[in-house]
């Protein structure tokens, strides 16, 4: 019997507002299961760029962020995901899935 495979990490977004000069942000909807309305978990594509940084986006909302280091990109990440979503409609936990790409020669 195969063991189950470890899921992707989640990163808890913090429940203080880090986007003070919002705008009319409108909410959008995920693929994610929602409770009582509001979005439980987001899931971020975090992919490196050929010069070592980092980019993620957003697997079912228009959040598209990058930055030099993980440890950056973590805190880009949650500062865009409670600036996309109205006070309160933030999901409390960011799924990242890590994207590698490699190339063999023969």
């Amino acid at each position: 019997m195969a063991a189950a495979a470890n899921p992707a990490p989640a990163v808890a977004v913090p429940p203080q507002s880090l986007c003070p000069d919002r705008v009319s942000i409108l909410p959008t909807t995920a693929r994610l299961v929602p409770l009582e309305g509001v979005m439980q978990e987001i899931l971020f594509v975090v992919e490196e760029a050929e010069d070592g940084s980092f980019r993620a986006s957003a697997a079912a909302a228009a959040i598209h962020t990058e930055a030099d280091t993980l440890e950056e990109l973590h805190r880009e990440i949650r500062d865009a995901v409670v600036c996309h979503f109205d006070p309160g409609q933030a999901p409390p936990l960011i799924r990242l899935h890590h994207v590698r790409q490699e190339l063999l020669a023969l």
